[in-house]
């Protein structure tokens, strides 16, 4: 099987210092030295430093052999005892919405916020409006974003009524960390057109009082996408660029070099572009088309080559929701889901059979990779039927296609994702941030020691990837790291010790084998000469320091073709955008027009998806 290869057999087979005669004759523009190297190549694990010239490795190995590509010119980079890898290469996010972090109230819990319980969920909101009042008089509503009921105190979600305390007059809409569900008070409600009368829509669900029909103001799925259509409001052509460019600064603060927007849309390619183009991305970014929305536009554009750091990958197909807002299409009954679903409750698919193989079906047979969204083992099922389908069809080209997530997954499933080349893209960070709520509520203790199941990939020997999800998380590597490798939720508990991998696997999942997911493993993903000069520093050794501490390692340079392009505790764009581009984004809570249906965005797509598909419609109504 593809997926089965060694390190070795993907990594350029010339890693030694100079590899060849004509090397020794060029002149470095930079030598990294003074701290270990971590080059992710197992036949040269370790180096003292690496050479630089226009962009690329030109050699690296002891310090003796490399200064013999030093000049006069040669600028020596001391790391100061630091430790340099290669850059992270984003296996699954949504570099477009991760803006979106920036600019609305943070209603994360901790470690990435303060929201702990319903009372400072509230008090966040109030305080967030007071600071910006002219964003919330412009915009005529109150945001926020990533709050998250398995973390509250309460272990519930606020209600129209919680919001109602914050403003009865103003519309109140907080968006779940999972970018699947929302919450909106009175106000919010009325302007969405919701009601008692209201009926559920295809693929969502207005949860209800109990006992009645009156909205509580949760909505799940495309209820809530098609109320968020109603309310968010213009942007122009610059916002949506600005918050493209500020995901992608955000990403570079983590050590990423290379970003993924997971799940794009025809629309919004244009405006990724243009801020390629004008040389605002720090980073390669490659994204990925929905395939439900337009086939035509992903055939044209699709490339294996960067045009000013942008790419058009492939295909975005998604089946399901997220297991943590029991909206992952599963096999079985949800262990303890909300007291009104019954109890034969298994969630439900966004995607229809048909549109799961036909879209399939395309991808194959246009020879074009596609990358699929599935959390519940149901819904892993339908992407390996239809695939196996696909495969019974078409020739063996190496389309390496990904299943995204496969929080659910059983062992057959992995065997089977072994047999059909499929390349395993998880998320083990689940187990630190929802890992207690899995165990507790959504799947239960036995089940739950086998969310994200790397351990059943690689005693099969398989490469897989590690993810971060942003905005569903902040994109914070370390914490990545630190989750692949322990497992350890909030509580502490360990889920699923069998599925621990060591720091060099997991180090392995950050780089050269999401290089492969994207076939660029020739290009970066670890240190050889010919390859990239992405790099990123960090503060220890993630080989060397107790694995307990891995989520303490911080980001101190991240180094894209040999340009420093973040600093720790210098100003982050990401991090300080303008108070017009808060207004901006903030103004998408305006009267809409059209519901996300209209535009072929709800029913299929994954929350962050969603919500880019919200944006869309804001700037056709604009043109």
């Amino acid at each position: 099987m593809l997926l089965n290869r060694s390190l070795s057999a993907i990594t350029l087979a010339c890693s030694t210092m100079l590899c060849g005669q004509t090397l020794a004759a060029q002149i470095a523009d930079q030598i990294w030295f003074g701290g270990p190297i971590l080059t992710i190549n197992d036949a040269q694990p370790k180096v003292q430093a690496v050479a630089v010239k226009d962009g690329k490795i030109l050699g690296l190995g002891s310090l003796d052999d490399v200064n013999a590509l030093k000049g006069d010119t040669t600028k020596m980079i001391d790391l100061k005892g630091k430790t340099m890898l290669p850059g992270f290469v984003d296996a699954h996010g949504h570099a477009f919405m991760i803006g979106l972090q920036a600019v609305s109230a943070n209603l994360l819990s901790p470690p990435d916020g303060e929201v702990t319980d319903i009372k400072k969920l509230q008090a966040t909101l109030e305080s967030w409006a007071q600071k910006n009042e002219g964003t919330v008089k412009s915009a005529g509503m109150i945001l926020g974003f990533g709050y998250d009921d398995a973390q509250l105190a309460e272990q519930r979600h606020p209600t129209r009524e919680d919001l109602d305390a914050v403003s009865k007059d103003i519309p109140v809409l907080v968006i779940h960390q999972s970018g699947h569900l929302g919450v909106l008070n009175s106000k919010a409600l009325e302007l969405a057109g919701i009601s008692s009368n209201t009926k559920n829509p295809e693929g969502g669900v207005i949860r209800r009082e109990e006992g009645s029909q009156q909205p509580n103001g949760v909505l799940e799925e495309a209820a809530f996408f098609g109320s968020l259509a109603k309310q968010f409001g213009k942007m122009t052509a610059e916002q949506a660029q600005g918050l493209f460019v500020a995901g992608t600064h955000l990403l570079a603060q983590y050590g990423y070099t290379t970003g993924q927007e997971g799940r794009a849309t025809s629309g919004i390619v244009p405006f990724m572009q243009a801020s390629a183009a004008a040389g605002k991305i720090p980073i390669e970014v490659v994204t990925y088309v929905d395939v439900l929305q337009d086939r035509d536009f992903i055939a044209k554009n699709v490339s294996q080559d960067y045009v000013n750091g942008f790419r058009v990958g492939g295909a975005k197909l998604t089946i399901d929701g997220s297991p943590q807002g029991f909206t992952a299409y599963r096999d079985r009954p949800y262990y303890k889901p909300p007291q009104s679903y019954r109890a034969d409750y298994r969630g439900y698919s966004a995607a229809t059979p048909d549109q799961v193989f036909d879209a399939v079906d395309w991808a194959f047979k246009n020879n074009i990779q596609i990358i699929t969204h599935a959390n519940g083992e149901a819904a892993s099922d339908m992407l390996l039927a239809a695939i196996k389908t696909a495969r019974g069809k078409y020739d063996a080209a190496d389309r390496r296609a990904v299943l995204i997530h496969g929080q659910f997954m059983r062992k057959d499933q992995i065997a089977l994702l072994d047999e059909l080349d499929v390349f395993p893209s998880l998320f083990p960070m689940h187990t630190f941030y929802w890992g207690d709520w899995h165990r507790d509520r959504t799947v239960g203790p036995e089940h739950a020691d086998n969310i994200s199941p790397t351990g059943w990939v690689r005693e099969r020997g398989m490469m897989f990837s590690t993810h971060h999800d942003a905005p569903v998380a902040f994109p914070d590597s370390m914490r990545v790291l630190s989750a692949t490798v322990t497992r350890r939720s909030r509580s502490g508990d360990i889920l699923g010790p069998q599925h621990r991998v060591d720091v060099m696997t997991a180090l392995k999942a950050m780089t050269i084998w999401p290089a492969y997911q994207h076939f660029e493993e020739d290009k970066k993903g670890s240190l050889a000469p010919g390859k990239q000069a992405d790099f990123v520093v960090l503060s220890e050794d993630p080989t060397a320091i107790d694995p307990e501490k891995l989520a303490d390692i911080k980001v101190l340079q991240t180094i894209k073709k040999g340009q420093v392009i973040f600093v720790q505790d210098t100003k982050n764009a990401a991090l300080n955008m303008s108070v017009a581009m808060g207004d901006t984004v903030s103004r998408m809570l305006n009267a809409w027009e059209h519901s996300a249906g209209d535009h072929g965005h709800s029913g299929h797509a994954h929350g962050p998806e969603l919500l880019m598909g919200a944006i869309l419609s804001g700037l056709q109504q604009g043109k």
